[in-house]
């Protein structure tokens, strides 16, 4: 039906255009309709078409960006940043240099100075020299001298290495005064003992961490002994150290360590002890865990010691408490037992190691004012040193060493109490109960030690004053009729005091042992009595 319509009206159309006249002509002038327009569409069919997405693509493609690069170009002046109120203070007056002179009653002299020198970027030393000597000239022979001289240097290379040099020398002299003095008398060069020691030592380490938080050290160390009767001893120790520290906070430590000891009396003596010792320490708020090792050889034994130790935070840092248990190989050398006991005769006696194994616990603090650790302990010792008494047949008391099994329960505790700004009060005590396996007591060890002191400036830090007390028990030996003696116990009190004339002038006074005791720390050699020490000092 559309397409008839489509023709009729192009007919008309054309007729209309072509035949113009006749148009107007039509016969009447009613139009009759035949019939009705009437249009239709055909019934379509609908097409059900579901969408669908495409499979994911999940291949990861790398893209490569090229971005020359553009420098730019800063045409102003970085700001400068200036305080507003704030006050200017003089600069702190610092000194490379100190020195010490003083002499005293009995006759007695002291010297002492040091010196600092360097670049600090590049290198550093220090050199210290000192000099100490008194003759009780009432008592035959009690009389000593020190002197002691030590250079230490630090070569400071690039990316944070160093290397470190030391040398050391003391030549200290006492005299074998032990003897009645009533019945016999020596030439002072007949009982004379020297001891010559000769330390040299280095080191090589990084200053810094490095980037992945490790740190290293390389330390061999040497002496050389020689006493007044030929008897010499070298030692030879080398440690090789590595740190690593997680989180910047949480140590893994490595130390290997090989300790050589060679003595030269009538026989030849050798003590070599090799150490492995790794660790590991956690730091937490609350919590400090320390595991560790103290793997060591000697003579082909092979020993095993744990490293623990456990510390709890309760109130911060003013109520810890804390616990562990550790051990080592401790050795008796010629050196080592000389320093304690100057009057030991080494030729009769031999150097072991004491097989040492520790157990303990206790509580510390930090309130500010106030600093604390009390701690008890439980210790076993195989080839524990004890000292007894020896006796020459011209009447001389010298010391060996004798050597047993022990056990050893200790009480200890610390105290630091500051007031005020000028006052510190410090304070130390030790009370060791020992069971022995065969000998009858702890020849030559004290049970009981305390070290007490107060410090006071004045004059803002012009002045200050000192007082202190020293107490320890009686100490057993065996006497040349093998009988037990327990010398006096000991109370020492002292005073002192400093005053600084200027900047870097100034005197000092001590006044030690005031109650005049005349203890024996070892059998029949008495202690000084009152002895008063006085000088000048000054720094540059």
């Amino acid at each position: 039906m559309l397409f008839q319509y489509k023709i009729s009206i192009s007919a008309l159309l054309v007729a209309a255009i072509c035949f113009p006249a006749s148009a107007q002509d039509l016969p009447g002038e009613s139009v009759n309709i035949i019939k009705d327009f009437d249009a239709r569409l055909l019934e379509s069919n609908k097409l059900n078409v579901t969408p669908t997405l495409p499979a994911l693509d999940t291949n990861t493609q790398r893209q490569n960006y090229v971005i020359p690069p553009r420098p730019l170009n800063v045409t102003y002046d970085a700001p400068k940043l200036r305080p507003i109120g704030m006050k200017s203070t003089g600069k702190e007056e610092t000194y490379n240099g100190y020195a010490k002179l003083g002499a005293g009653i009995p006759t007695s002299f002291l010297g002492e100075g040091g010196y600092y020198f360097g670049n600090a970027e590049k290198f550093d030393g220090r050199i210290w020299v000192r000099h100490h000597s008194a003759n009780f000239k009432d008592l035959e022979n009690q009389r000593f001298f020190n002197n002691d001289a030590r250079l230490n240097a630090n070569l400071y290379l690039e990316n944070n290495l160093a290397v470190e040099g030391n040398i050391g020398y003391s030549f200290d002299r006492v005299h074998y005064y032990g003897y009645d003095h009533d019945s016999l008398s020596f030439d002072a060069s007949g009982v004379r003992q020297d001891f010559k020691i000769l330390d040299l030592g280095g080191r090589v380490y990084n200053t810094e961490r490095t980037e992945s938080d490790f740190s290293f050290s390389v330390a061999p160390s040497f002496y050389l002994l020689n006493d007044f009767y030929s008897n010499s001893e070298t030692g030879f120790d080398l440690r090789l150290g590595a740190t690593k520290w997680f989180n910047e906070k949480h140590p893994l430590k490595m130390v290997i360590r090989t300790d050589f000891t060679n003595l030269n009396t009538n026989d030849k003596e050798t003590l070599n002890n090799i150490y492995l010792q790794p660790s590991f320490t956690f730091h937490a708020d609350v919590v400090r865990l320390k595991v560790g090792g103290n793997f060591a050889s000697n003579r082909d034994i092979f020993y095993v010691f744990p490293d623990v130790e456990l510390n709890l935070r309760i109130f911060g840092d003013g109520l810890q408490i804390f616990g562990g248990l550790d051990g080592d190989l401790r050795k008796n050398n010629y050196r080592k037992t000389a320093e304690y006991n100057p009057w030991i005769q080494i030729r009769e006696s031999r150097i072991r190691n004491t097989i040492w194994r520790n157990y303990f616990g206790g509580i510390r603090g930090d309130l500010g004012f106030l600093s604390y650790t009390a701690q008890a302990g439980y210790s076993t010792a195989d080839n524990l040193a004890l000292h007894q008494a020896t006796f020459t047949s011209s009447g001389l008391t010298q010391f060996g060493l004798v050597y047993d099994t022990a056990q050893i329960f200790n009480i200890q505790g610390t105290l630091k109490l500051q007031p005020t700004k000028e006052l510190t009060i410090l304070g130390t005590l030790s009370q060791n109960i020992y069971t022995l396996e065969r000998e009858t007591s702890a020849w030559g060890l004290p049970e009981l030690e305390g070290n007490f002191s107060a410090i006071y400036t004045l004059l803002d830090g012009q002045a200050s004053l000192r007082a202190n007390a020293y107490m320890a028990d009686r100490i057993a030996f065996r006497n040349d009729e093998g009988r037990i003696l327990s010398g006096q116990g000991l109370f020492d009190i002292g005073v002192g005091g400093t005053y600084n004339f200027t900047d870097n002038i100034g005197v000092f006074l001590d006044i030690n042992n005031m109650l005049n005791n005349k203890r024996e720390r070892w059998l029949n050699y008495p202690i000084f009595g009152l002895n008063v020490l006085g000088g000048i000092t000054a720094r540059f």
